[in-house]
């Protein structure tokens, strides 16, 4: 994602036109991450407009030397993960996803099902999985995170954090067999 720098230093001035435009520059991009966190746009946004304005107040702390892409990204994460902390009664009550338990005893090619499969079917398979286990799933397999890196952020053991990663593949696997075995049946 590429700003430029004249916009960083108008918005570091306060210019609201500036803060406007650069909300509208960096929309797509956080959106995006958001989207990976939250199973409902309204939370998303919600976390988007959360991050943007600690983007804004904190712009004197980013450096020209870093890609301004990677900073925000990082910062939304954070806020994200921040907010998930807050809420630890939340974490606390959570209750596995509805994950259909039909045993599938076909074979599926993955590399076939992975070309079939549309992104915003997988997304939403990743929204289907307990928070917890989307959250660590999303930020090892997607975001580049190492265990010891979530366990810090999510106050989790580097073991829990493997267990969800293996518990989210497991499962995403369930479902694509079942979406599969679903395509399977519509094409015959």
């Amino acid at each position: 994602m590429q700003v430029h720098p004249e916009i960083l230093a108008r918005c570091r001035k306060n210019d609201r036109k500036a803060h406007n435009e650069l909300y509208r520059l960096c929309f797509g991009y956080l959106m995006s991450i958001c989207l990976r966190y939250c199973n409902n746009r309204e939370d998303a946004e919600g976390y988007l407009n959360q991050g943007f304005l600690k983007i804004i107040t904190n712009l004197d702390k980013y450096k020209e030397e870093i890609p301004f892409g990677s900073w925000i990204a990082r910062v939304m994460v954070n806020t994200i993960i921040d907010d998930f902390r807050r809420d630890k009664k939340r974490r606390e009550h959570m209750t596995g996803a509805d994950i259909d338990e039909v045993p599938f005893t076909g074979a599926v090619d993955f590399n076939d099902a992975a070309q079939e499969l549309e992104a915003e079917e997988l997304r939403g398979m990743i929204q289907r999985l307990p928070a917890m286990s989307q959250k660590v799933f999303n930020l090892y397999a997607i975001d580049g995170y190492s265990h010891k890196e979530i366990g810090a952020m999510l106050e989790i053991s580097d073991g829990t954090s493997k267990w969800h990663v293996s518990f989210a593949r497991k499962s995403l696997q369930e479902m694509i067999k079942k979406a599969m075995k679903r395509m399977m049946t519509l094409t015959l």
